[in-house]
């Protein structure tokens, strides 16, 4: 499953673009980020630890690291690239929420990626490719260095105009993976579906094969073919994305939380999250 992060619906603000050349041979020590950061990648190569999570970028990928967010540069070479800091608060999608391309909609529906109509809203994950969009993207990074060259005056609102569009563009490219995939067998979506429903509970294999009439050894074989990871490791997915939004979203504290997710103890539900996340709940609450 892909961590989604869903921005805010209030108009994104963009503070500072630098286009730059990044050299560097050593690791540094995580930063944690006091405003969102956006990256796109034009030349070399770089890789970005994010919340515990290594992602490796190249030309025409972009970077997302939210505000609050702990993560760490590091190339053994060098890479070229804009940077923008900019505000607007991103939240963790919520685990039922799926995404479609931005043209997969009923005529007439404004939709940006996620299918909940009555709350439109941009999707990004940590790492998107730009693929087809990319020069598209690069216009736009052209028109917000020449707003910062030729409007001194009026550069605020056309910059914001021209990221905000940005935006729009990284969105779409995102949401574009998700075109024509594979419908998953109906074992699958059996499976799929039990999980969801139930993921907040302490179920295991034996409790996932019961209800689904489903055998040990196809239940796993099959999950793995189409969903490429385990079933244990869906439910981990599943817990610990629903655990980020429980801390940063809601008014739960770390043991509500992990009471309301079904784990058997504070400390347990504690290491499990810092083991998927780099930090410990108390510090990704704060």
């Amino acid at each position: 499953a892909v961590e989604l992060l869903s921005s805010a619906k209030q108009p994104l603000g963009m503070l500072l673009n630098i286009s730059g050349r990044f050299e560097e041979t050593r690791q540094q020590a995580l930063i944690e980020m006091g405003i969102n950061l956006l990256v796109v990648f034009h030349r070399g190569s770089c890789r970005f630890t994010i919340e515990g999570q290594d992602f490796d970028f190249a030309p025409g990928d972009v970077a997302l690291v939210p505000q609050g967010s702990f993560y760490r540069p590091h190339t053994d070479d060098f890479c070229e690239y804009t940077f923008f800091h900019f505000d607007g608060e991103f939240l963790p999608a919520r685990p039922d929420e799926s995404v479609k391309p931005f043209d997969a909609v009923p005529v007439g529906k404004p939709f940006y990626g996620l299918i909940r109509y009555e709350e439109p809203s941009l999707v990004f994950d940590h790492k998107i490719a730009l693929g087809d969009g990319r020069q598209n993207a690069e216009l736009l990074l052209r028109k917000c260095a020449d707003v910062q060259r030729r409007y001194a005056e009026k550069m605020t609102v056309l910059l914001s105009l021209h990221f905000s569009e940005l935006m729009f563009c990284i969105s779409q490219s995102f949401c574009e993976q998700f075109r024509g995939r594979t419908p998953v067998p109906a074992a699958v979506a059996k499976i799929v579906a039990y999980i969801g429903d139930h993921y907040m509970q302490n179920i295991t294999l034996a409790d996932v094969c019961k209800e689904t009439e489903l055998s040990k050894q196809y239940c796993m074989r099959v999950f793995r073919k189409y969903m490429q990871m385990t079933i244990g490791d869906y439910i981990l997915d599943l817990r610990m994305r629903h655990a980020a939004y429980l801390l940063r979203n809601t008014y739960m504290n770390v043991n509500q939380a992990a009471d309301y997710l079904g784990f058997s103890s504070t400390s347990y539900f504690s290491r499990v999250f810092k083991k998927y996340y780099g930090v410990s709940p108390s510090a990704y609450f704060d």
